[in-house]
This record gives structure tokens, sequence and C-alpha cells, in this order.
């Protein structure tokens, strides 16, 4: 072997052992965290792939919100946890955390805990609100659910588990509420209600408000009730909706012409001005 054929293999073998190396690290900085659901038959081929892919959302967002509470100067992408893989023989779903050490597995850790303890004032009222989404689809397929790590079981809970909101980030009170409707109906019946690009709710409602509802999908509507808000996002937690007020889609004249009959000649120019 010439001089140069031997620098070429020490090249070689060096790069080979930075990427076994490199491997390694990565191996060390994940960990395999599992949303498992058992019992009635449960498994992939029963379930709506929406149903699937809003879990493992809101597996991940669960944890992502007692991250961020924790850590707030966390950017968005710096943590994050990745899908990995669905099982079959149960509706197992399989992900990967980055950066579990420091971030993922306390937060982990964390949720688990609260559902040992069957307490979950210690979580922020956004991982809540997912867990509830989680919660929802258990009773909804007669089914338990099982939390793990790197194939231990942490946690478990069944379709009746009372996943309560933290009272004490909550605010309550008498509101009105706008936006289109995208979803109502349902054994029990539930209304999905679009408040902006990003921000959508979903809600239990009587019957005869949701039959309301479904003949106006796509429409904007407003609903009178009680909302609780989350103290630091703002965001609606859950509603009771006890009435209908349905938004009349006016043009900007129209609208013009209507606060002219109540202030008078002071508008006139303004609806001039757009005629």
């Amino acid at each position: 072997m010439t001089r140069r054929q031997r620098q070429s293999q020490i090249g070689f073998d060096k790069s080979l052992i930075l990427k076994y190396l490199i491997c390694k690290i990565m191996e060390q900085d994940n960990e395999q965290i599992e949303l498992r659901f058992e019992g009635n038959g449960i498994k992939p081929s029963k379930v709506r792939a929406s149903e699937v892919a809003t879990l493992i959302a809101s597996f991940e967002r669960s944890i992502l919100a007692i991250v961020r509470e924790e850590h707030p100067e966390l950017s968005e992408d710096f943590v994050f946890i990745s899908f990995d893989e669905i099982k079959e023989s149960s509706l197992a779903l399989k992900c990967i955390a980055h950066k579990p050490q420091l971030y993922v597995a306390p937060a982990y850790s964390k949720l688990t805990v609260a559902f040992v303890n069957n307490n979950f004032n210690s979580l922020p009222n956004e991982s809540i609100e997912d867990l509830r989404v989680i919660q929802r689809f258990a009773k909804k397929h007669a089914c338990d659910g099982v939390f793990l790590k790197n194939g231990e079981r942490l946690a478990s809970f069944n379709s009746e588990v009372d996943i309560s909101y933290n009272d004490e980030g909550i605010v309550k009170g008498e509101t009105t509420i706008y936006g289109e409707v995208k979803k109502a109906g349902g054994e029990t019946p539930r209304v999905q209600l679009k408040i902006n690009d990003s921000y959508t709710i979903s809600f239990e409602v009587k019957k005869d408000i949701a039959v309301h509802l479904a003949s106006n999908l796509y429409k904007e509507v407003g609903l009178k009730g009680i909302a609780r808000w989350d103290k630091k996002t703002f965001k609606i937690l859950d509603f009771k909706a006890e009435g209908i007020i349905e938004v009349q889609e006016n043009t900007l004249v129209d609208a013009f012409k209507e606060l002219n009959t109540l202030f008078g000649d002071h508008l006139d120019k303004g609806i001039s001005y757009i005629n």
C-alpha cells in the first residue's frame, strides 16, 4: 500500500468514527415516548386518519406547553417531538423527544405524575386543553390510555378520567363570541367555531343549539354564554352557549347608513364618499 493510499484509508476510518460518534450523541440526546390506547379492540385500522393526526399533535402540544411554561426563553424550534412509529396491535403512537434530558423528560414526568396522582393543578391550562382532547378520544372509543417512556409504563388513564382545568389560572364570566361554524352535531352535540385563521375552538352545546348551528355551516354567528379564559393566553378554555346571535352580512355602505340613523348628518360625507 502506498503512502497516499494509507493516508486515504486513515481519512476514511476517521470519517466512519466521526459518523459513529455523532450517531451515539444523537441517540443519547433522544428518547422514545409513547401514547398507547388499549381495550375494546382499538387499533389504527378502526380509527380515522384525521383522529390519529389530532392525537399526535395534542400529545406533542401537551408536553411542549409545560416546557414553554418552565423555559419561556426557548424558541419553538429548539425543542420538538417528532412522530416515529404507529403500531397495529393496539393504537400506539411512538414519538422521538429531542433535547429530552434538560427539557422534555422533566415536562413528560410532570405530566405523567399528574395522571398518577389524578391532580392536574400543576399543569398549565394549555397542556390540559390538549390532554382533554386525548381523553375525549378515549371516551369516544371506550378504551384506556397509557403513557410510556423507552418502553416503560409511567401512567395510565381510563375513559372516565376527569381532567379539570387549573382554576388558579382561570377567569370566568359572561361573554359573546363570534366565528364561522365549521362543524355542529354528533352523538354528544359539539360545535367547532373558527374565530380567526389561527384560532378555532370546540365545545359541547345543547341539542337545539347544535341543530340551529348545523343549518348555518360556514356562516358567521354569535353565541352568548359563560366562558372560562386562561389568564396567561386569554384563550377560551370552555364555553357554555346559552343563545345564538345570527350575524347579518351587510355591506359597508349599509353599516354607515345604520349608523347615520343614530348620528345624523355627521356621517353623510362618509356615505357619499363610499358611493
